[in-house]
């Protein structure tokens, strides 16, 4: 107890010492030392959280929150509720057991619905629960998409009629909820429509309505207009065209002249128009048999005479009929479709820029065109790229032009002088860095010397250990002996005021500079 009093009279001195930015600066390390513990006592109990369910409709939301508060199982909400997290270690025990329990009970029931005992269930029932089922797996199958956050599917499929002109068509209707501002693309919203289509009887894309949450139509329930989807495809196929060739060109034209000293443009008139041709040729020079019919007749007579009592002679008559038929030959051909009609090729060519030393000495660039005869050949390093044919009429446009090159200078040199700038900046930032940590690693280690050496000197000495008695014969003659002096150390203070009478200067600098801190 004493020492404790010893202990804290001492500190108590030793704060009243000190200066204000030693005593802020012993507060501040006892501070960070204890939010330091702090902090890590906090991360060896955190508990980590893992997502349970998402997109939880709000009944399956409250279902799930009562079970795991009758289990007493922490967990989170977020996203508005639809999202459920427990801790990390039990997310998949949860899950079990909220199987086990049937839940969530979602309220797209699918095709499960037909699982329960349908026993005394009458048609309008079956029905009612059929298109209960085919909605709940289409709501299923369409949240699939990364997209869509929810979704509803209402669909109407009218009752039979015994006359087809009576009959009403099926229609169906798509409630979306997307997820962020990006939306569907129109294949996707072409897919959802398809998808839908063919999965309901009778039921045809132009009768499917898609609408998102705002109310905004997304699909439109008029005919499609198929000429107007055939020429989108058209102009798609035609720009890959167009820039199929003109990459093949590009590539050839910057090999020889360099990047950005030439431009090429292709235009390519496509033929969309599918013919189908049947055609049957005769050949008049060589017939062939076709049929034949051969008849043979053979007659007898007998004749009587004086000298001859009886003669009989036999009359053969035969008849051929041959049909012939011209030989014919069918061709059926269909033609390929998007085939090249006609290429139009423009290419323009920069000239070349000499330097040329002037009368002040100064350098300067001279634009000089090309010969007619290195156009040619480009020329027609082009037509063999893009495939030019003569006989299809196709045309080629080879201009030299001194290309302006002032602005694309401009821009290079403020990029270049930008470039610089942030190099030297982030240069400067990382040795700023560098120097602050240095200092601050020599300022931390010499206040923290100083610290320690107060903080030892505070500290009383260890008491010395006790002498083991000794026998009275040892004694008397310790008492015989004659008492030298003993030889003292100079303490701090006396070698503190030789240092003031040989250097008085570097006291004096060293008090002041405790002064100022």
């Amino acid at each position: 107890m004493e020492n404790l009093k010893t202990l804290l009279k001492n500190f108590t001195g030793f704060i009243s010492r000190m200066t204000p930015s030693q005593v802020m600066m012993l507060f501040g390390v006892l501070a960070g030392t204890v939010v330091g513990i702090v902090i890590v006592v906090g991360w060896l109990n955190s508990v980590n959280y893992s997502r349970l369910y998402s997109n939880l409709e709000e009944s399956e939301a409250g279902e799930v929150t009562a079970y795991l508060n009758d289990n007493k199982i922490p967990y989170q909400l977020k996203n508005n509720g639809t999202t459920i997290e427990v801790p990390s270690d039990d997310v998949y025990k949860v899950r079990i057991s909220l199987a086990a329990e049937g839940l969530p009970r979602a309220a797209n029931m699918g095709y499960s619905i037909f699982d329960q005992n349908s026993l005394g269930m009458t048609d309008f029932l079956q029905n009612l629960n059929f298109r209960r089922a085919l909605e709940g797996e289409l709501t299923r199958t369409i949240m699939q998409l990364n997209e869509v956050q929810a979704a509803r599917v209402h669909i109407v499929m009218p009752k039979e009629r015994l006359f087809r002109d009576d009959q009403k068509e099926a229609t169906a209707s798509v409630l979306l909820k997307l997820s962020g501002k990006g939306g569907l693309s129109k294949h996707q919203i072409n897919g959802i429509t398809h998808l839908v289509a063919a999965s309901v009887e009778g039921l045809r894309p132009q009768n499917i309505s898609i609408i998102d949450y705002d109310g905004n139509l997304l699909s439109s329930a008029m005919e499609p207009d198929a000429t107007a989807g055939l020429s989108s495809s058209q102009l798609e196929v035609r720009k890959e065209v167009e820039n199929y060739l003109e990459d093949k060109a590009q590539s050839m034209l910057n090999g020889v002249l360099g990047t950005g000293k030439s431009i090429v443009r292709v235009t390519a008139d496509l033929n969309f128009q599918q013919l189908e041709r049947t055609s049957e040729t005769y050949d008049p020079n060589s017939p062939s048999v076709r049929s034949e019919e051969r008849t043979k007749t053979t007659a007898s007579a007998t004749e009587k005479s004086e000298d001859v009592n009886e003669s009989g002679e036999e009359n053969n008559s035969e008849t051929t009929i041959t049909n012939y038929e011209l030989n014919k030959t069918i061709e059926h051909m269909i033609n390929e479709i998007g085939s090249i009609d006609r290429l139009s090729i423009a290419v323009m060519v920069d000239g070349i820029f000499n330097e040329v030393v002037n009368d002040a000495g100064e350098t300067e660039r001279i634009y000089q065109p090309r010969s007619q005869e290195e156009l040619d050949r480009l020329a027609s390093i082009v037509k063999n790229a893009v495939g030019f044919d003569q006989q299809r009429n196709d045309q080629i446009e080879m201009v030299n032009l001194s290309f302006d090159r002032q602005n694309l200078e401009y821009d290079r040199d403020m990029l270049d002088s930008m470039y610089q700038r942030e190099f030297y900046m982030d240069i400067a930032k990382k040795i700023g860095y560098i120097l602050i940590f240095a200092f601050l690693i020599l300022y931390l280690k010499k206040k923290s010397n100083k610290l320690f050496g107060a903080l030892k000197r505070l500290m009383p000495p260890p008491a010395p250990p006790r002498p083991m008695p000794q026998p009275v014969e040892a004694i008397q003659e310790e008492e015989v002996r004659p008492i030298e002096a003993e030889k003292r150390k100079p303490r701090l203070v006396d070698q503190m005021q030789e240092t003031a009478k040989e250097r008085p200067d570097e006291i004096a600098r060293v008090i002041k500079t405790l002064m100022i801190e």
